[in-house]
């Protein structure tokens, strides 16, 4: 049997506080990394190593790129130790697979079915907790009533809860589908609870670019099993948008979830303009990490754009690492993405198309929303140092069991 050192508990404790807090509070899951970075610099002094793949390095180069761009907007910077923390993730991506390869090989079904047990029970309380404040007006956590906001949010944003729980149906379904080791992990009562809440999530947060993720990442997943039912889906799909279309722009229809000319997408555009405009004047260093949402208000009254009241982020995630890294961050942020894809697609298992298909379905739905807020950053990173993980086993036991 492995030896389970204080390494491996540390581990053990880091992605506890990653389950129990990636739904519930960016306080508690921020603990995860802050716990890794120990074991992660004594097994690098033991003289464990990985080999970099082509994704890994495209990652390393962003955040090196990223600390020069921001380095180089430095005395413009807007809360500059936030700026330099929001890079960490792409480093953190690929240093942890270092300490995360180490709990896996020793860790057993006991040790994993804690973890998942305390994540669904975080998925499930997220949902009752969401529902309550948005559609009854009280907050179970606080046990006070309040006008809190329409869109339920779990313990979070609703915006990033919805977009998390499109997510987490992407990946519970393809990982369930794709291996008989994992399934026998994954499922029971909890788990298919914990599912079934995250795709009703969606609908109770109304957040249309989870469900464009799933309309896209389901059927990606599903040709690979039954043809059939992703042609379903598509078609089930078209059918939506054509109704969405039907309601935005020739009904007098209040429902917010299926109205999409609502005045919140032309916010959006004013948005991408805003980044495109931003781009054109900071091709190369950009704005630095993080800055773009603090100098929207500024670019849209320098060049008259609408919707001056509208600030934050640029709602795409193609357009916003251009604005705060100029386009060879795009150039790095994009490589990065289709050597993870390639990856994936080469390796051809059950799993790697699992993974495959959330990908796909974040890159789709990151065209409508910046999807690297505390929680998805922390899921989409841990899933990648992950998947690192399995194609590195693969490689060395190239026995295809999972297809």
């Amino acid at each position: 049997m492995p030896t389970r050192d204080k390494t491996f508990k540390t581990i053990y404790y880091a992605l506890f506080f990653l389950a129990l807090g990636l739904f519930t509070s960016p306080t508690v899951v921020s603990l995860y990394h802050i716990l890794l970075f120990v074991p992660l610099l004594t097994l690098i002094k033991r003289g464990e190593r990985i080999k970099l793949s082509k994704s890994s390095i495209s990652l390393i180069a962003l955040f090196a790129w990223g600390l020069v761009c921001t380095i180089a907007n430095y005395e413009d910077l807007i809360k500059p130790s936030k700026a330099f923390q929001e890079l960490k993730y792409y480093l953190l991506g690929v240093l942890c697979i270092i300490p995360l390869r180490y709990f896996f090989e020793r860790a057993d079904q006991k040790h994993l079915k804690v973890l998942m047990n305390i994540f669904y029970f975080t998925i499930i309380a997220a949902f009752f907790v969401g529902i309550t404040k948005a559609f009854l007006g009280f907050d179970i956590v606080k046990w006070k009533s309040g006008d809190f906001h329409a869109r339920s949010g779990g313990f979070l944003n609703y915006m990033r809860y919805g977009y998390g729980s499109a997510f987490l149906v992407l990946l519970g379904t393809g990982l369930f589908l794709g291996s008989s080791n994992l399934r026998n992990l994954l499922k029971g009562k909890r788990f298919y609870a914990a599912m079934v809440l995250s795709l009703f999530a969606i609908f109770t947060a109304k957040t249309r670019g989870a469900l464009l993720a799933l309309m896209v990442g389901l059927p990606v997943l599903f040709v690979r099993y039954k043809k059939k039912l992703a042609l379903t889906i598509i078609g089930a799909g078209t059918i939506f948008v054509l109704i969405v279309a039907y309601i935005s722009f020739f009904s007098n229809s209040s429902i917010r979830f299926l109205d999409i000319n609502d005045g919140s997408n032309k916010k959006r555009m004013s948005q991408f303009y805003s980044a495109v405009k931003s781009i054109q004047e900071k091709p190369v260093f950009g704005l630095g990490a993080d800055q773009f949402s603090y100098h929207v208000s500024d670019i849209k009254n320098r060049y008259d754009i609408w919707s001056k009241e509208y600030s934050g982020h640029s709602h795409n995630i193609f357009l916003e690492h251009a604005a705060n890294y100029g386009i060879p961050g795009l150039i790095l942020f994009i490589s990065f993405l289709v050597f993870w894809l390639l990856e994936l697609y080469k390796e051809g298992s059950n799993i790697s198309w699992a993974i495959l298909s959330y990908v796909i379905g974040f890159v789709v739905s990151g065209q409508v929303e910046l999807l690297f807020d505390n929680l998805n950053s922390h899921l989409i990173f841990f899933v990648y140092s992950c998947s690192q993980i399995y194609l590195f086993s693969q490689r060395a036991n190239p026995i295809k069991s999972s297809k």
